[in-house]
């Protein structure tokens, strides 16, 4: 069983394809991507109802935040996140995270 529906994980046991198939940018639609890359409409909705969750963690890049009354919801695809920076915004001590998670994993449960 697994824990998610990503196009990572699925394509291994189901065959396939790992490229997205939700914003067709033609990335592996694994975690970080989902989290941080993907452009489809859906996706974005829900960074920018939590919103909050990103801007404290990319306030000194200024990638989330290039002006302070602007929000990209999606980092773009030449960004390097590192992972000191992913386990950073997954450590963070929020509920909302929890609920941002779970929402996120739905939109891609329904591929």
């Amino acid at each position: 069983m697994l824990a998610h529906h990503l196009r990572v994980e699925s394509c291994k046991w189901h065959g396939g394809s790992s490229v997205c198939n939700k914003c067709e940018c033609g990335e592996v639609q694994d975690e970080k991507h989902v989290l941080f890359f993907c452009k489809y409409a859906e996706v974005c909705e829900l960074r920018m109802r939590y919103r909050d969750l990103f801007e404290g963690m990319f306030k000194t890049l200024r990638v989330f935040a290039p002006s302070s009354s602007e929000f990209i919801p999606f980092l773009i695809c030449h960004h390097s996140i590192t992972v000191f920076e992913i386990n950073a915004f997954l450590n963070q001590d929020s509920c909302r995270l929890l609920k941002f998670v779970s929402e996120l994993i739905s939109i891609f449960d329904t591929s």
